[in-house]
């Protein structure tokens, strides 16, 4: 429906939802039965009929040649989704899991194989995430709580001229509930394991005939399910002191643990004989979190030895000692460095300013306000403003090695502020012959990362504070021309001018500039501070296809599609010779589908088949021979590849009551082209985050109670198989594919007012992980990040 229909219809739509409410309260007791008799159809009206918004215009899902996975807050709730972490468990050829501890506090998105894992904001992601069609910039903070949504659209394949930059995997949008004045809401509390207390409410409400408002609020607390254990607390023969009370158990602490509070606030302003609407937004959230979850996997690194001067266990070495048991959440990470330690420069000892300790946390702190206009210039004519700002800030520590050792400890305190401002223009002409849209977008933000790096074994302890601005601006255009009732061209432009600047800062932890004299800490970092480096850039992206309704429900598409994810400058230099800048990766893809819906709407099928040509990957050089120093870090564009793949999505409902949804996803990953040896990379490898088989299936029944009452199992199952997490594959960062089980039983009551469920998480207690990081070389360190084990909760909800 377009703007114009919309506020003609305004007045009408008010008027109905008076007549409803009124008939509610005549129709009395008699509601819930009638509800009953209706329950399988609407559930199944409402899975097929999710409104979409991927093409700047309202469309049912089943009508956008996109491949899409749209899902309904309700939706979310029956599956017990709650982050923007879990929705990868039920999309095709999506990966969306929190990042290594060495990220923070982020999110390493992925889909159909693009995407980014590092959380550096000199680095662009390759999914793009949005909240309420407001684009956010960095994967940090981005692991999303899902409390209160309208529904989510999951866009696979390239959206460069739909969304822009950076969505070149695709784009994950969030959509929360609009205030509509209708009133309602909802209380709900869980308790569950790790002694999980979860509070969530909302509440809808009109201030005036015209102006609307709606709260959401969350708090979210859990203990961590990872223990941190003293190792000379666990092993008291072999020299090492405690390094805490530790008690019976040996503990120091743990990872993994939940701890937010956020708060969510929208106004809409409609008057009814004015042909402007407007909506604000403003949201606030604090999460205090511990960080991921850390597992030593292997130690070997013999420069490394006991690093406190007269202790009894000196000489001890890093090594096989400091692993815990297989598949247990433990590890003997202390999160703390002492003073002293050998180094491989042949100096015994190298001492350093200080002890150093960081906290095992991934905190952010962020708010953002949003608003967004629509203006009705003309009959089908219409203006959309949305303007938002956000700033985040946030703090994480890592121990890297998992023991008292001293190898690589960080603490880094990010801050990413942004603005940005879309303006569209959209409406149909040629009496409806053509819906077309026009635009530009601007993007400005300004990140800072400050922290301290120790890495004794290099004789690194410093401290950095680096400033990077990143401008961005686009116009755009779409047009869609219904050639006859049953044929649809589809096209799409966009523009885009990048600008990156990063300025670096390389300090001693006194605050005075690294000498360069040799073997003086720090000296390999001279003339880094006060460096900067430039990254500038254009690019233009395309969308031409076609869909055709051969018959009543059931659409052809075939479409060519590209995008981009944006170049930068190197982030971790270690000389001025390696500020190098790196271009954009570059995807263009052919893709054909097909959407269908038979038998009355019982049977939903929808599915793709797509090749990516995709071009300039950004890997990581870690070999620069015409540097002052050989060993290096620095991307560069050095691969091409191809990835073939095809998607599967499907909806049931053999019997009334009773659903089936299910996903099936295949990427075939094969590069043609690796332009530099020094990336290690070979042709045979496949990129980070590739499974080449992700399955999933859920099914629910809802039985009916005497009375009115309901009650509603479901059981969700999730399938990847091997994927790797670095670019170098190897077996140290290779992670063993999996399978995941989780159930939930639901309660109702005859007024739908209370409802009462349980619910099991990894139901059969699979360890497994999430992701790898692999620092053979330099550190003799490889660790993994466990994914949750089996957990209960129990929630419920009161409805109003």
């Amino acid at each position: 429906m377009d703007r114009g229909e919309a506020s003609v219809l305004k007045s009408k739509t008010r008027l109905n939802a008076i007549l409803a409410g009124a008939s509610v309260m005549a129709l009395g007791t008699a509601l819930p039965a009638h509800a009953q008799d209706n329950a399988a159809a609407s559930a199944r009206e409402a899975n097929n009929t999710i409104v979409v918004t991927a093409q700047f215009r309202e469309q049912n899902v089943q009508d956008t040649p996109i491949a899409i996975t749209a899902m309904t807050g309700q939706m979310l709730e029956a599956r017990g989704q709650t982050s923007v972490a879990d929705l990868g468990d039920f999309a095709p050829n999506v990966a969306l899991e929190p990042a290594t501890g060495l990220q923070g506090n982020s999110i390493a998105a992925f889909i159909r194989g693009v995407g980014q894992a590092d959380s550096s904001f000199a680095l662009e992601p390759g999914v793009g995430i949005y909240i309420d069609d407001i684009y956010y910039g960095t994967t940090f903070g981005a692991v999303m709580d899902l409390t209160d949504l309208e529904r989510v659209e999951v866009l696979r394949g390239p959206q460069g001229t739909l969304a822009g930059k950076n969505s070149v995997g695709g784009a994950v949008k969030l959509y929360t509930a609009k205030p509509d004045g209708t009133g309602g809401g909802f209380v709900e509390a869980t308790y569950g394991s790790y002694d999980r207390l979860d509070l969530r409410a909302s509440a809808n409400f009109a201030i005036s005939d015209e102006l609307f408002a709606r709260v959401s609020v969350v708090s979210k607390s859990a203990d961590g399910y990872f223990k941190r254990l003293d190792y000379g607390c666990v092993n008291p023969g072999e020299g090492f002191p405690a390094t805490g009370d530790g008690g019976s158990d040996c503990v120091l602490g743990t990872e993994g643990g939940r701890d937010l509070q956020a708060v969510r606030l929208a106004l809409r302003y409609a008057p009814v004989d004015a042909p402007f609407e407007v909506t604000l937004r403003a949201d606030y959230a604090n999460d205090k979190s511990e960080i991921a979850p850390t597992k030593l996997l292997y130690a070997n690194n013999p420069n490394v030895r006991s690093y406190v001067e007269g202790d009894p266990a000196a000489g001890i070495p890093f090594d096989s000692r400091f692993l815990t048991a297989p598949d247990s959440y433990t590890s003997y990470a202390t999160y703390s460095n002492g003073g002293n330690y050998t180094t491989p420069f042949g100096i015994d000892r190298q001492v350093a300013p200080g002890s150093f300790s960081v906290n095992p946390q991934g905190s952010v702190e962020s708010w953002g306000v949003s608003g967004h206009v629509d203006i009705d210039l003309a009959d089908n004519l219409v203006l959309t403003s949305i303007t938002g700002y956000r700033k985040a800030e946030g703090t994480s520590g890592i121990d890297v090695d998992g023991s008292q050792l001293a190898i690589l400890l960080q603490q880094f305190n990010y801050s990413h502020e942004q603005f940005t401002q879309e303006l569209r223009l959209s409406g149909q002409f040629a009496d409806g012959m053509v819906d077309a849209t026009v635009g530009g977008f601007y993007y400005d933000a300004n990140d800072i990362l400050t922290g301290r790096n120790q890495i004794p074994t290099l004789l690194f302890d410093f401290l950095s504070d680096d400033l990077v601005t990143n401008r961005s601006a686009s116009a755009f255009g779409h047009v869609e021309v219904h050639v006859t009732d049953n044929i649809n061209l589809i096209g799409g432009l966009r523009y885009t001018n990048d600008k990156k600047v990063y300025n670096y800062s390389r300090l001693n932890v006194d605050g005075s500039v690294p000498s360069g004299v040799p073997l003086t800490p720090n000296f390999l970092l001279a003339g880094l501070n006060g460096e900067s480096g430039t990254f500038k850039g254009d690019r233009v992206d395309y969308r031409l296809g076609f869909n055709v309704t051969p018959i009543d429900d059931l659409m052809l598409y075939a479409q060519v599609s590209t995008g981009f994810k944006g170049g930068g400058i190197n982030p971790r230099p270690s000389a001025p010779d390696q500020v190098l800048t790196f271009g954009p990766e570059k995807l263009t893809t052919y893709e054909a589908g097909f959407k269908s819906q038979l038998v009355d709407g019982r049977v939903r099928l929808n599915g793709a088949v797509f090749l990516n040509d995709y071009t300039d990957i950004q890997l990581v050089r870690y070999n620069c021979p015409d540097s002052v120093v050989l060993s290096c870090s620095v991307p560069s564009n050095a691969g091409d590849a191809e990835v073939l793949g095809f998607e599967l999505e499907t909806f049931l409902e053999p019997v009334d009551n009773f659903t089936i949804d299910g996903s099936l996803g295949y990427l075939d990953f094969d590069y043609k082209e690796i332009k530099n040896a020094s990336t290690q990379v070979t042709l045979g490898m496949v990129a980070p985050f590739i499974s080449k088989w992700q399955l999933s299936a859920g099914a629910q029944y809802r039985a009916e109670l005497p009375g009115g009452a309901s009650i509603t199992p479901r059981v969700d199952w999730s399938y990847r198989s091997d994927f790797w997490y670095n670019s170098i594959n190897n077996d140290y960062n290779k992670i063993d594919g999996y399978n995941l089980v989780n159930g939930r039983i639901t309660f109702e009551s005859a007024d739908g007012n209370w409802s009462l469920s349980g619910a099991v998480t990894n139901i059969f207690d699979k360890f497994y992980y999430t992701g790898k990081s692999e620092n053979v070389a330099s550190f003799g360190v490889v660790t993994g990040n466990p994914g949750r084990p089996r957990e209960w909760s129990v929630t419920l909800r009161r409805n109003f």
